[in-house]
């Protein structure tokens, strides 16, 4: 039985060497591991991120590959082995009891409480130890000052400690090892890491868990493999499958990298072509795990066509006529390489510490990296554009001269662009980053008032916001140029029957693209504008008004008026021109478009009846007050400049009856059987755009769930 401490004991507590502590089964759990304790590679960063799958004893590593899962014996890994599909609880556990399931053992003995004589007089002036206290000495009660502020510095310097190993362990994710092989002039990256590094092989396993077959987490891998092996098989006409030949080698990382080409040979063909001349560095890199087994992958696929060679520790293999821009494929301890000779023995060089890694806009897109993902693109998009312009200058010369078009095309375009795909049990979740296009015009986040005016069954929609004043900014870009300025000339001519520019589109304000069904089942759509003029909204409708009448009586168009809630709706019919005929649409369609200038909203699109749906939609019964899209849209941010909606189960539920009906009935059948069970589940596509600071950031999601069983 551990001895109660009081206040004025002067030992230090238990012993560093007590049992208790150090990682032992019952270690407190911040206590500092003792040599022997077992090391903690890896610390989640919140309550959504599940631990690492090497910290749990079975799991697999998180290098590797995907969806290598079972173990080399050939049998099934258990469902833990992949997690639950949900988050896991943050709290942790105390030590393998926790672990096990038994009950968590307290680091220290509970102390026998006080006696009632001692409480409420402990350092009490008067009380039967106040005399004692009195009469400690000093150097007891430095001693004892002394102790307690080094605990307190103790616990400072172990939280400062434990919050940089979690901003560095957490906020930065596992990097692909091919990056540091590719060359310097790349300008587009691309990788896809089917190792799902940190927490992305328990998301992806939740995300699947969604789909028919994949319940049973245990069948995740067996699935995975064997629909990887029908690819690979389709893929060799029928002479490999991938848990044969390529799961035994492949380390699961494979990357993509392109440049631009030369501007001085410009070839139009494929750039790993034998041959080919004046191409651009176009670099493959699959990360492997067995030198050996992927070298003999390598020579079976390709039979005897290959010569090897060595080069630089490197086995080297291209054909016996190769020149110095053919296919050559290397394999090294930790890679295979495919690109060029010329590209492949500059990527062996670099023994994988390239300069890509330190190339400043690439840098600058990593840094918008923070978190383990399933795909990852990066885009130099100045020197892309670049590079085309110069190809232009080199196939046509002098088209580009003499003018500054292209020069003012690109300083608008932002230097780089990054986007990321990752799982997240229920969603796939993208995000791009870049830094904002300079057409000086700065669009501000904030909620579009257009969402109070979409109706609430609105299957696809698309906006952006302050269109009228972003179009004229990139517009006034190009009038400073003096090789503009006849082309504006006649731009400003046209547009004055419309009242000019200003008249005609400087009025437009957040700007949507929307579908949506109506009641008899035919698809209307059209544009919705959020006019920041209504007098220069009505004058523009107006005065197309006047001109519709009075041109289309000899061309066969019909302008009408109708009245829907006091707002007018004007139907512009073109069934009676030439060539257009109602009869020829499908059925329910008119040769119709219709528009309507109502408060807070202009709508411009197919069908009186959508144009109506718009004027009924109110706060409360638009697509704002959708449960399904307020949550999406809360998810990726309400306010933005701008978003996209997509819903995937009602566009799939209003085309299945027509291809019901035009299918042959066996292949409706191979539909409903082997295609439909894997679209049911996804929900919907959203996405939105933020401006921060000096950035874009978008992101979007794909959502999927569990379908409702069919009704008996």
């Amino acid at each position: 039985m551990t001895e109660p401490q009081t206040p004025e004991d002067e030992g230090t507590g238990p012993s560093p060497t007590d049992p208790t502590i150090g990682g032992q089964p019952d270690a407190e759990p911040g206590a500092a591991p003792q040599p022997d304790a077992a090391p903690q590679p890896e610390i989640a960063t919140g309550p959504d991120q599940a631990p690492a799958a090497e910290t749990t004893p079975g799991a697999a590593s998180p290098t590797q590959p995907w969806p290598s899962l079972v173990p080399s014996s050939g049998t099934n890994p258990p469902a833990s082995s992949w997690g639950p599909p949900t988050p896991l609880s943050s709290t942790p556990a105390t030590g393998p009891a926790a672990a096990e399931g038994e009950a968590s053992v307290p680091p220290y003995e509970a102390a026998d409480p006080l006696p009632d004589s001692r409480l409420g007089t402990v350092g009490e002036a008067g009380g039967p130890d106040a005399a004692a206290a009195a009469a400690a000495p000093p150097a007891a009660r430095s001693r004892i000052g002394l102790r307690w502020i080094l605990a307190i510095l103790g616990i400072i310097v172990v939280i400062a400690a434990s919050a940089l190993i979690v901003s560095l362990a957490g906020g930065r994710p596992a990097t692909s090892i091919a990056l540091g092989y590719m060359p310097a002039n790349i300008s587009q990256y691309s990788e896809v890491r089917m190792d799902l590094p940190g927490d992305q092989r328990q998301k992806l396993a939740g995300f699947l868990a969604n789909f028919p077959g994949f319940k049973d987490q245990a069948q995740v891998e067996p699935k995975l493999n064997d629909a990887l092996d029908k690819l690979v098989r389709a893929l060799s006409s029928g002479k490999q499958t991938y848990t044969t030949d390529i799961e035994p080698w492949f380390a699961g990382q494979l990357a993509i990298g392109a440049g631009l080409p030369d501007s001085g040979r410009v070839a139009a063909a494929n750039p790993l072509s034998p041959g080919l001349e004046g191409v651009s560095s176009s670099l493959i890199v699959v990360s492997i795990k067995d030198q050996a087994k992927a070298e003999a992958w390598l020579t079976a696929f390709a039979g005897s066509a290959l010569v090897k060679a060595t080069y630089n520790g490197a086995d080297v293999w291209t054909t016996s006529n190769a020149g110095p821009l053919a296919v050559a494929t290397a394999v090294t301890d930790r890679v295979m390489i495919v690109g060029s000779i010329t590209d492949v023995h500059a990527a062996i060089d670099t023994k994988g510490q390239g300069p890509m890694a330190n190339d400043a806009d690439f840098k600058s897109a990593l840094d918008q990296v923070d978190r383990d993902y399933a795909v990852l693109s990066i885009l130099k998009t100045r020197p892309i554009i670049d590079g085309l312009v110069k190809t232009l200058a080199s196939a046509r010369p002098g088209l580009l001269s003499g003018t500054q078009i292209d020069e003012t095309v690109t300083a608008m375009l932002p230097a780089w662009q990054v986007a990321v795909g990752r799982f997240e049990n229920s969603q796939f979740v993208s995000t791009v980053a870049y830094p904002s296009y300079a057409i000086g015009y700065d669009t501000a986040n904030h909620r579009t008032p257009l969402l109070d005016h979409v109706p609430s069954n609105t299957i696809v929609w698309v906006e952006y916001h302050d269109v009228g004043p972003a179009l004229n900014a990139v517009l006034g870009k190009f009038r400073a140029l003096p090789e503009t300025k006849g082309a504006f000339a006649q731009f400003d001519q046209a547009l004055s029957i419309l009242g000019g520019y200003d008249g005609a589109l400087g009025w437009w304000g957040d700007t949507a693209f929307v579908l949506a069904p109506g009641a008899d089942g035919t698809i209307g759509g059209g544009l919705l504008i959020q006019p920041r003029d209504q007098a220069a909204a009505i004058r523009l409708f107006t005065t197309l008004r006047g001109y519709l009448a009075i041109a289309g009586s000899t061309a066969g168009i019909n302008v009408r008026d109708e009245d829907h809630g006091g707002t007018k709706i004007t139907i512009i019919d073109f069934s009676a021109a030439p060539g257009m005929s109602s009869s020829s649409l499908p059925a329910g369609y008119k040769a119709e478009v219709a528009y309507a200038v109502a408060d807070g909203v202009v709508v411009f699109g197919y069908g009186r009846d959508f144009v109506a749906s718009v004027l009924d939609a109110k706060p409360g019964a638009s697509l704002a007050d959708d449960a399904r899209f307020k949550a999406g849209l809360g998810q990726v941010g309400a306010e933005n400049i701008g978003s996209t909606f997509v819903d995937v189960t009602a566009i799939r539920k209003l085309i299945e009856p027509l291809a019901q009906q035009m299918a042959p009935g066996e292949v409706w059948a191979t539909y409903q059987t082997e295609v439909k069970p894997y679209l049911e589940p996804i929900d919907f596509l959203i996405q939105a755009l933020r401006r921060d600071g000096p950035l874009d950031r978008g992101t979007g999601s794909i959502t999927v769930h569990v379908p409702p069983s069919p009704a008996p």
